[in-house]
């Protein structure tokens, strides 16, 4: 049936409670843009992907059918969004992460990002894997400082929104990376005063904030928990304005790199993820060939 329009969750479970053929695996992902992406790397006759608009649509739904026994022909795939470094949150049977935090980290942590950096990076020369991969440490060290105020967020439920805060703007990244010379960092002093000023919290206190943020680099995590999608190509298109921006590309905002993500990203970089072996243990369970 390929891909279906959102609809609401209650549809959903109707239909996939309903069916009693048991031909085609069930896929309910978070929007559209991972809906297309699973879409290109599955087969049409024998799988419907659903989109329910957020992973906490997808996580009710999966949990829905759970309890009416409906759900062995259906995946939920859901963004990870730092839940498996904060353990907070348990899934429903046959409900799956993403490798990383989200879909666009998988994507550059992936054999996709040479191809990103030479479509949306301006080098002198053709670069090679010293180049791309010191553009790689860069761009993960500026969106790794933000993920970590996240986190810090959390533990102490404050409640900080990282986009659309009071202001009902994205937070300027502008205010704590000099994009207008070499993307230096300007301080965890500079990150967290922006980020309160963007939700209208001044009665945080910065050395709370900071005193967290030593906290959690003692833990020593994988960068790959901590660094969010979102913002990560945030400082791709701040980046693309000054610094690395070819002429067609300066001008990228976020979106357009989202799309250059996942015009990149191939089946064989699929392939070689945790996701896709979750996804290959269940169709070998029901010999429903799904995968491409």
């Amino acid at each position: 049936m390929a891909l279906r329009d959102e609809v609401n969750i209650e549809t959903i479970r109707n239909e996939i409670a309903m069916d009693s053929t048991h031909t085609e695996i069930n896929i309910i992902v978070e929007g559209a843009t991972d809906a297309k992406l699973f879409e290109d790397f599955t087969d049409e006759d024998k799988c419907t992907i659903y989109q329910v608009k957020n992973r906490e649509n997808v996580i009710n739904l999966m949990q829905q059918l759970a309890d009416i026994n409906k759900n062995g022909y259906t995946i939920g795939i859901v963004d990870d969004d730092q839940n498996r470094l904060l353990g907070i949150e348990a899934l429903p049977p046959n409900t799956l992460y993403t490798d990383t935090n989200d879909i666009e980290t998988m994507i550059f942590w992936s054999a996709a990002f040479p191809k990103i950096a030479r479509h949306l990076f301006a080098y002198d020369k053709t670069p090679d894997n010293a180049e791309i991969k010191k553009t790689h440490q860069m761009l993960m060290d500026r969106a790794l400082h933000v993920g970590e105020l996240r986190i810090v967020d959390k533990r102490n439920g404050w409640g900080l929104s990282f986009k659309d805060g009071g202001s009902k703007k994205d937070l300027d990244f502008g205010k704590f990376i000099n994009w207008k010379s070499d993307m230096t960092y300007n301080g965890d002093d500079d990150l967290v005063t922006a980020v309160k000023g963007h939700n209208h919290r001044p009665e945080i206190n910065n050395n709370d904030a900071k005193t967290g943020l030593i906290a959690l680099r003692k833990e020593k995590h994988k960068p790959w928990e901590i660094v969010v999608g979102h913002d990560l190509t945030k400082v791709i298109a701040l980046s693309l304005k000054k610094m690395l921006g070819k002429k067609e590309t300066k001008n990228y905002e976020r979106e357009q790199v989202e799309v250059s993500f996942r015009l990149a990203y191939s089946l064989d970089d699929f392939r070689n993820t945790q996701l896709y072996q979750n996804m290959n243990s269940m169709m070998e369970h029901h010999k429903i060939v799904f995968l491409k």
